[in-house]
């Protein structure tokens, strides 16, 4: 598979498109929502089942640089690849995304759609493909890698961007940034080794800090 093969299905992954009318996939859709237990009850029953399957967590995006090791096996040399490329890892919904790695429990993000539900049907999709976003905080390992998965890869699209209404923030949120998000609500800082809350409603002004003062400025790709 060609990379650039591989960067559209990745896309297509973390971007809950739906399939092409007349695709197999698209008949698949179909069947499901007509035989669906779940689209059978009640709309307002089924945001509740929603809210607690998708929602009261953390989404955690970081970066794995790629990795070349050497290897012996059965006496011969060899160098071995580690694929990089961004994570998410599911917090809990108040804990510190850079602290207590202990608790973390994972989740591949490249592998599977941020909720398996939208790929069931075509209106389960239309009814949870932007909950992950809606119903969360979202945070990132730092600055530069914010930077790169919404402006320099376009991870998200701007209906997803728009849907976020919490955002822990490590160490800054630019004017650019925080145009891209555009409905940010609440910024949680790290201040030490505590986290600042700050509502929007009542304290409008964003903190800006220099790039001089960033505290992690020695990332590798």
């Amino acid at each position: 598979m060609t990379d650039s093969l591989r960067k559209k299905q990745t896309r297509y992954i973390l971007q809950n498109t739906v399939p092409a009318e007349g695709s197999r996939e698209a008949k698949e859709y179909e069947l499901n929502q007509r035989v669906s237990p779940l689209l059978r009850i009640p709309a307002e029953l089924r945001l509740r089942v929603y809210d607690l399957v998708l929602g009261h967590r953390q989404i955690y995006i970081y970066y794995v640089p790629w990795q070349h090791k050497r290897r012996v096996k059965n006496g011969q040399p060899y160098h071995e690849t580690i694929r990089g490329g961004f994570r998410c890892k599911i917090l809990y919904p108040t804990q510190n995304p850079w602290e207590e790695p202990d608790r973390w429990y994972l989740k591949p993000f490249l592998d599977v759609r941020m909720t398996l539900l939208s790929g069931v049907c075509r209106q389960l999709y239309h009814e949870t493909a932007l909950l992950p976003h809606k119903l969360n905080p979202w945070s990132f390992q730092n600055t530069y890698v914010m930077e790169r998965y919404i402006m320099t890869e376009g991870r998200m699209t701007l209906a997803q961007r728009r849907t976020i209404h919490t955002l822990y923030c490590r160490e800054n949120l630019s004017k650019a940034m925080e145009k891209k998000f555009g409905n940010l609500k609440v910024i949680v800082w790290k201040d030490g080794k505590k986290l600042r809350r700050q509502d929007l409603a009542e304290e409008p002004q964003v903190t800006r800090r220099s790039k001089a003062s960033w505290r992690d400025r020695t990332y590798q790709w």
